[in-house]
């Protein structure tokens, strides 16, 4: 007896499949009016390096406690370009998150669940002549679901133009220009941007507005700071 696609057993990767189609056709009409969901509309290609004077130039009301490091790049100051992205954990370099939009990272998470439960329930039904419970099945799926996503990130971000890994200064990837891409950035609320550092790699970092009570949209183009403990930090330019 074959595995009924709509029981419960099967419900968690179906809905996560149903999930996936929708952000993809979300993608699909934000393209059509000229946006994305990806990011992948707009971008920050200004290839300049951007020499920030706050006091003289810009008037940034910072919260209390917050001390930017703008200083020039320093002797030793380099690290692989993963580590670059907002002070990301180790966990998070090694699921891919940072290569690629976090969206995109997703949406082959929920193909890995998708098809990796649906692999699942097929093999226990062959097996045990049953397939498993809800629960167990997504247990088993789940991680399996990362490995792929994982790896589907890195295979993305190898044919991304200027994705590659490279070292470069922290601090020089601190006063870039970038692009919010996805979500809105809000104090204690941070937004991904988009940043392309000195060499032409691009990066997706986690920022927050650099100006206390500011939001800023996604689409708004802006320039990146770097707070002393490695918190990125955004300041519009539009």
């Amino acid at each position: 007896m074959g595995i009924d696609f709509l029981s419960s057993e099967m419900q968690p990767f179906f809905g996560a499949a149903a999930l996936l189609a929708a952000l993809i056709a979300l993608e699909i009409i934000a393209l059509l009016f000229g946006g994305s969901l990806l990011g992948l509309g707009s971008e920050a290609d200004v290839d300049i390096d951007v020499d920030l004077d706050l006091d003289a130039d810009l008037d940034v009301d910072l919260p209390a406690g917050v001390e930017l490091d703008l200083d020039g790049p320093v002797a030793g100051d380099e690290m692989d370009v993963a580590q670059t992205a907002g002070g990301m954990s180790g966990i998070w370099v090694w699921l891919g998150l940072g290569q690629i939009p976090v969206i995109m990272w997703f949406g082959a998470l929920l193909a890995g669940f998708s098809g990796a439960g649906v692999l699942i329930q097929y093999g226990a039904q062959a097996v045990l002549g049953a397939p498993l419970a809800p629960l167990w099945a997504s247990l088993l799926a789940l991680p399996l679901a990362v490995l792929f996503a994982r790896e589907v990130g890195s295979l993305i971000a190898r044919f991304m133009p200027k994705s590659e890994s490279s070292a470069v200064s922290i601090r020089r990837l601190g006063s870039r220009p970038g692009v919010i891409t996805q979500g809105t950035a809000r104090e204690g609320s941070p937004a991904e941007a988009r940043v392309r550092d000195v060499h032409g790699n691009l990066h997706y970092i986690r920022v927050v507005p650099a100006a206390g009570g500011t939001n800023i949209p996604q689409g708004t183009h802006v320039i990146i700071l770097r707070d002393r403990d490695g918190t990125f930090r955004a300041y519009p330019t539009e």
